[in-house]
C-alpha cells in the first residue's frame, strides 16, 4: 500500500500508482513506461489520457436490482508521474473504491493496464483522441472476461468522488476549523472551542476524517449544550444535500408510534399485531398469532427477512407480504433483525392514526421541528419503513436533539417522555457489541470494544443511544455529555468502515469533551 507521502501530499492515504520512462524507475520503485504526448489540443481530441472516465452503459455490471459502473481518475501523466484512483458507483452514488494495486501505460502503442488488490487485470487500447479506453477485465476468480470501455467524463468533479475537500495548489487538503451557520431552522451555534480546550485532539480528529481513518465521512455534526459547534462536510456534500439514513429511518418509525400510542392510551405493546388488522384474521396461523407490538419493536417477532426487499413491489397488498412471511423462531425467543417488523410497525401507524408513516410524521413530527426538505421513498403509497427516508444533516440533528430533550421541542411535548425513555433503553442484547431498545440501538462501558486489539471493556465509555444506518448513517444521543453526533457516509461495501464512527465518538469525541 502506497501512501500519498510517496509521490504528492494530494493523494492522502489512498493508493497511488506512479509510471517511469522505460529506462529508469520512478519515485515510488513501481515499473511502469510513460513517454510524453505528441498530440496537439484541438476540439476533437486531448493532449493526454489525464481526466476522470466513466464506464459506457454498455459494459456496466448489471445485476438484477440494479447497475455497478466503474469509473477512474488519471492525473500526472505529462509530469511522468501518472497515478490513477478508481471507485465503483452503484446506481449513480458512490458504492466502494476500487483498489488498484498497479497501473502501466504506454502512450507510444496507447495501451492502458490496471490491476487490483483482488488480482484482477485490464487491459486495454487508448484512441489516439485520448477519448475511448476499451478492453476486457480479467476477474482473479477465473469468472469469464468481461468487456469495459471507458469515455470521459465531463460532469463529474474529481472531490466528490477521490478527495474529501477540493485541494489546494501544493496538492494539500487544509483544515480550518468554522463555527456553524445560524439558520432558519431555530438550532444555536456556537464555537466548538467554548466546550473544549483541546485544540490538538480536535485538529487530530479532523485530519484523521480527511485521512479516510474512519471511511468515507461525508458530514459529521456535533451538538453540544443544545447549540451546534461543528458541522463540516465532504466530497462535495453540504447543507442542503439529501441523504439516504437507511436504517435510522426504523428510530424514526419508532418516535411515530410513540406519537400513536400518546394518541391512544387504550392500546399497549403487549396486544397482539393482528388486533389491529382486522381484514387479516385468514393470514393467522398458529406460529404468528402471538406476535406482540413489543416483538416487532424488540426484533423478536420471529419472522423470516425478505430475501429480497425489491420483491415488495410486485405486491398490490404490501402488509399482506409481510404477514404472510414465514417464522424461524418462536416470537419472543431471538433477537432477528428483520425490516419486516419496522414495516408492520408502519401499518400499525395506519391504523391507529388512518395516515400512513409520511403523512402522520409530517403532521406530528417534522412540522413541529421545521423538517421541510425531504424525501421518503413509497411503494403503492406506502413509505418504506425500515429505510429511504432522505434528510438534511441538521435536520438528524434535530431528531437527536428531541430525544435528547426527553420529547421535548422549543417548550413543547411532541412524544411523551415516558415513550423516550421506554424507546431508547437497552433491553435486549443484540451481540456483544450492541444492545437494543424499541428500534433505537445502546452502547455502554459493558459493550465489547471491537476495534480494539483485545476485548477489554472501557471502562470510560458513556452509555449512548443510536440511530444506526446502512453505510455509516448514525444518530447518537450522549445525556451523559448532552450531547447529540450526526455521520453520514457512503461506506456501502465496508461494514468495518462503517462501523468505525463508533470508535471515532469513543476514541476521540468522548474524551474530547468530558476532558
Amino acid at each position: 500500500m502506497y501512501q500519498i507521502s510517496n509521490v504528492m501530499p494530494l493523494l492522502l492515504t489512498v493508493l497511488i500508482f506512479s509510471g517511469c520512462r522505460s529506462d529508469k524507475k520512478n519515485n515510488s520503485g513501481l515499473p511502469g513506461i510513460v513517454s510524453k504526448t505528441n498530440f496537439v489540443q484541438s476540439d476533437t481530441s486531448y493532449v493526454s489520457i489525464d481526466g476522470m472516465w466513466h464506464c459506457t452503459d454498455e459494459t456496466a455490471l448489471k445485476f438484477p436490482n440494479g447497475k455497478l459502473e466503474p469509473i477512474i481518475l488519471i492525473m500526472g501523466s505529462n509530469l511522468n508521474i501518472p497515478m490513477v484512483k478508481g471507485c465503483f458507483l452503484w446506481e449513480g452514488r458512490f458504492y466502494d473504491e476500487w483498489r488498484l494495486a498497479d497501473y502501466y501505460y504506454n502512450d507510444s502503442i496507447n495501451e492502458l493496464i490496471l490491476k487490483d488488490e483482488d488480482g484482477s487485470i485490464y487491459k486495454a487500447k487508448v484512441d489516439r483522441n485520448y477519448k475511448l479506453i476499451s478492453g476486457i477485465i480479467q476477474s482473479a476468480d477465473s469468472g469469464d472476461p468481461h468487456q469495459l470501455e471507458f469515455i470521459r467524463e465531463k460532469t463529474f468533479k474529481p472531490e466528490k468522488f477521490f478527495f474529501p475537500r477540493k485541494p489546494s495548489s501544493d496538492g494539500s487538503i487544509p483544515y480550518v476549523y468554522q463555527q456553524p451557520e445560524s439558520g432558519q431552522d431555530n438550532l444555536h451555534t456556537a464555537s466548538v472551542f467554548e466546550f473544549t480546550s483541546d485544540t490538538l485532539a480536535f485538529n487530530n480528529l479532523m485530519k484523521g476524517i480527511i485521512r479516510q481513518k474512519y471511511g468515507r465521512l461525508e458530514s459529521l455534526l456535533i451538538l453540544k449544550d443544545q447549540k451546534l459547534i461543528v458541522e463540516e462536510y465532504f466530497y462535495k456534500h453540504d447543507r442542503s444535500t439529501l441523504h439516504n439514513i437507511h436504517s435510522d429511518t426504523k428510530s424514526i418509525i419508532s418516535i411515530l408510534f410513540g406519537i400513536a400510542l400518546d394518541q391512544h392510551p387504550e392500546i399497549t405493546i403487549d396486544q397482539s399485531i393482528f388486533d389491529f388488522f382486522p381484514d387479516y384474521d385468514s393470514l393467522k396461523r398458529t406460529d404468528n398469532r402471538e406476535i406482540t407490538l413489543k416483538h416487532l419493536l424488540t426484533m423478536h417477532a420471529g419472522l423470516e427477512e425478505p430475501k429480497n426487499v425489491d420483491e415488495r413491489s410486485v405486491y398490490d397488498d404490501i402488509l399482506k407480504y409481510y404477514l404472510s412471511l414465514p417464522m424461524v423462531s418462536e416470537p419472543g425467543r431471538e433477537f432477528r433483525y428483520c425490516n419486516a417488523c419496522s414495516n408492520i410497525l408502519g401499518a400499525v401507524i395506519h391504523s391507529l392514526t388512518g395516515k400512513q408513516p409520511d403523512r402522520f410524521a409530517k403532521k406530528v413530527l417534522f412540522d413541529p421541528l421545521g423538517i421541510k426538505t425531504y424525501y421518503w421513498q413509497a411503494e403503492s403509497g406506502v413509505p418504506h419503513c425500515e429505510s429511504d427516508l432522505y434528510m438534511i444533516p441538521r435536520d438528524e440533528i434535530k431528531i437527536g436533539l428531541l430525544v435528547l430533550n426527553n420529547g421535548a421541542w422549543n417548550g413543547k411535548q411532541i412524544v411523551s417522555e415516558k415513550w423516550i425513555t421506554e424507546s431508547t433503553k437497552a433491553r435486549v442484547r443484540e451481540t456483544k457489541f450492541f444492545n437494543y431498545g424499541y428500534h433505537w440501538w445502546h452502547r455502554s462501558s459493558k459493550n465489547v470494544p471491537w476495534w480494539k486489539e483485545t476485548e477489554d471493556l472501557i471502562d470510560t465509555e458513556l452509555d449512548k443511544v443510536i440511530a444506526l444506518g446502512y453505510g455509516g448513517q448514525y444518530i447518537f444521543i450522549i445525556r451523559d455529555l448532552n450531547m447529540v453526533v450526526v455521520t453520514t457516509a457512503s461506506d456501502y461495501a465496508n461494514g468495518q468502515n462503517a462501523r468505525s464512527k463508533v470508535a471515532m465518538l469513543v476514541d476521540e469525541i468522548e474524551p474530547m469533551f468530558r476532558n
